[in-house]
């Protein structure tokens, strides 16, 4: 890959990438000095370059994978995925203007200066990464600020040195914050993985009124008011889900609710119920939807939130069937059983208890019955008193 730039502030501005895959990775050390910005129209198609690199240095690597093929500008529909170095603090307006093929771009916390205009066109663009390095301050609000479209978000936070067990915050009270054991996950790095909703207006005509309103549809643009001084205020981002679970597809709100209880990362239990309460009511027509899409790892999660139910594991047992899904069907077969068994003993220890309580209540009350004095005959009385 080859990378023009030149010195700025004393560190390196990117001003233009030409390589072989429409992947981009930018080193954070060039020539000896941090990579500190990108310059405007840095990966669109519409920068003037024969003047802007005029004047630019070249640093170029040789990765050995593009023998034999031409090196083209990586800028335009050229571009699908681009990753900037943690030293990265800004970019400049209109940098990807144009990039109608970008679906992902991951920097980190340290990026909190955004040109305006910077993703404009970059309708493909359906997932941020962000490398938490500082704190909890990011440039995201600015990027969804720009774009109206859904987008996914995964902020990696570092580990916090003292952190706590989750036994230990429940023996101290706790904060109300729940974080339970990492479900399905290697790393203990804390994760969040959220979903910012798309959002549009439209006008409509009132023809016979002669009336023109503004419909708005998604729940995307409240959700993009979370933030707070450049942080993402996740209490009030699950307090939305109400407002999303009437605006928004099923699709949008299943990868909203397994997202928060996979990746809990300041999850209170009064909001962990809610997308759960959210999962249980609509679980016939999700677990249609997971097996549809193939999703074995979210029907596991299922059942490791013991949100089964026969009707819910039925019809996701006949629409796997009926597409010859083999894997999901022996799954969901063997979870069919184990919920089978578990409510036959539920209902014999339910037996077991109603006997006993008989059984107790059987012994009280002949306890509590007291024998009568038994009144002898008339005729032995009076004998007796002759006598």
């Amino acid at each position: 890959m080859k990378i023009y730039y030149r010195e700025k502030s004393g560190g390196i501005e990117i001003l233009r990438c030409f390589g072989i895959e429409s992947r981009v990775e930018i080193p954070e050390i060039i020539d000896g000095k941090m990579v500190i910005s990108a310059a405007p129209y840095a990966f669109s198609s519409h920068m003037d370059e024969d003047e802007e690199l005029k004047n630019a240095s070249v640093w170029e690597m040789e990765d050995g994978f593009g023998f034999g093929r031409e090196e083209h500008v990586l800028a335009g529909n050229e571009v699908e995925e681009i990753v900037f170095p943690d030293s990265l603090r800004e970019i400049g307006r209109y940098i990807f203007y144009g990039c109608g093929n970008l679906k992902k771009l991951e920097f980190s916390d340290s990026l909190m200066q955004i040109g305006c205009g910077a993703f404009t066109g970059c309708h493909a663009l359906d997932k941020l990464t962000v490398h938490m390095k500082q704190g909890k301050k990011s440039g995201v609000k600015e990027m969804l600020g720009e774009m109206w479209q859904r987008i996914d978000v995964e902020f990696l936070y570092e580990p916090e040195k003292d952190q706590q067990t989750e036994s230990e915050q429940r023996s101290e009270g706790g904060t109300g914050i729940w974080m339970p054991d990492v479900l399905h996950r290697k790393e203990s790095r804390p994760e969040a993985r959220l979903v910012f909703p798309e959002h549009y207006d439209e006008a409509v005509e009132n023809t016979p009124a002669r009336i023109l309103y503004t419909e708005y549809h998604g729940s995307g643009s409240n959700y993009r008011q979370c933030f707070y001084n450049k942080e993402l205020n996740y209490q009030e981002y699950d307090k939305l889900f109400e407002m999303a679970v009437v605006m928004d597809k099923l699709e949008v709100l299943v990868d909203m609710s397994f997202g928060r209880l996979e990746f809990p990362y300041e999850l209170t239990e009064k909001a962990r119920e809610e997308y759960r309460g959210y999962i249980g009511k609509n679980l016939r027509e999700i677990a249609v939807y997971l097996v549809k899409q193939e999703d074995v790892h979210r029907l596991e999660v299922i059942s490791a939130q013991k949100l089964w139910t026969l009707e819910g594991i039925d019809a996701a047992l006949d629409c796997a069937s009926q597409r010859k899904e083999t894997e999901i069907s022996a799954f969901l077969m063997n979870e069919r059983a184990d919920l089978v068994d578990k409510s036959e003993g539920n209902e014999q220890v339910n037996v077991d208890k109603i006997e006993n309580n008989q059984e107790t209540d059987m012994s009280v009350q002949e306890k509590d019955v007291q024998p009568c004095p038994v009144k002898k005959p008339l005729s032995m009385r009076k004998k007796r008193f002759e006598l």
